[in-house]
């Protein structure tokens, strides 16, 4: 069943104009509801402002060093000694928004980390598109944490727990030793892939054919916030993908002036701030909110 939306009084052909607006949680709703229903037929969202958006939940909770990366560079340190190349010395990583601004008077890492944990039950759900929508634009970079093991509730059932526990891990084992040998050449390469770490890499968005387009967006952050990581790489992410759409759809790959043309309108389409402090419309600081609503009226005529 299909059906379209008007206004009284207006051409039943006419497209409706829909505008979005949220902030933390709801900015993350609505950045989602302007990825998807930003269609070109149809009822659309035509404009969204969001600020302080919660894109990405899979946080930097820690600084990136473990154990298996320090053995890996003084591997690589041995290996260019033995090979008589002098070893380069690699720059440390800058430190991520959310462990520096972790403190954030108004917004700290553990009110975020202890939203999360209250509103996704596993992992796995916070790891999808919808909860985090930059995932759109790439892939986690992380592997999805193993589920934290279960709480018995009294000595028996920890009894119990533990045997069942231990049966499977048995059955298991025995599983993939018969497997093993049974298939002797897909050891290694096995191996290989579990010890494999994940990385960032780059999604198409929209998808070819999906009938997407899109639209303007006013995207804050400020420069203090443990989010601003992450908003950025948001704006910055939907502007390349603009951009890619745009050289596409006029078939401009070795046209210069048309990738520029391209890239200009990227920057007006997405228009990312990024003040010094940090302004939350649900404290009661609604002076950019009485911009956003003219900015909507403007489009929605």
């Amino acid at each position: 069943m299909t059906g379209s939306f008007y206004r009284p009084g207006r051409n039943i052909n006419h497209r409706v104009k829909l505008a979005v607006c949220g902030e933390l949680v709801g900015g993350s709703l609505a950045a989602m509801l302007t990825l998807t229903e930003c269609r070109l037929q149809g009822p659309y969202v035509a404009a969204a402002a969001i600020n302080e958006p919660i894109v990405d939940w899979v946080f930097p909770e820690d600084d990136g060093v473990d154990e298996e990366s320090v053995a890996d560079r003084f591997s690589s340190f041995v290996e260019a000694l033995q090979s008589g190349r002098k070893p380069k010395a690699k720059s440390k990583p800058r430190p991520t928004s959310f462990l520096t601004f972790a403190e954030n008077g108004i917004l700290n890492a553990d009110t975020l980390l202890k939203a999360r944990n209250n509103l996704f039950r596993k992992h796995d759900d916070y790891f999808d598109t919808f909860a985090s929508p930059l995932f759109n634009f790439r892939t986690a970079g992380v592997a999805v944490p193993s589920p934290q093991p279960k709480t018995p509730a009294d000595d028996f059932a920890e009894l119990s727990l533990y045997e069942r526990d231990d049966f499977h891990q048995q059955q298991m084992k025995m599983s993939s030793l018969s497997y093993r040998l049974q298939n002797p050449d897909m050891q290694a390469e096995e191996t290989a892939e579990s010890t494999k770490k994940p990385r960032k890499s780059h999604k198409r968005w929209p998808n070819a054919g999906s009938g997407l387009r899109i639209p303007q967006m006013r995207i804050s952050s400020a420069a203090t916030s443990p989010l601003s990581d992450q908003v950025g790489e948001f704006a910055r992410l939907i502007q390349k993908s603009i951009v890619a759409q745009e050289i596409k759809t006029v078939e401009a790959d070795g046209d210069e002036a048309a990738k520029e043309a391209a890239y200009m309108l990227a920057e007006r389409q997405i228009y990312h701030r990024t003040p010094e402090s940090m302004r939350l419309w649900s404290l009661g600081q609604t002076h950019d909110l009485r911009h956003i609503a003219h900015w909507f009226e403007q489009i929605l005529q």
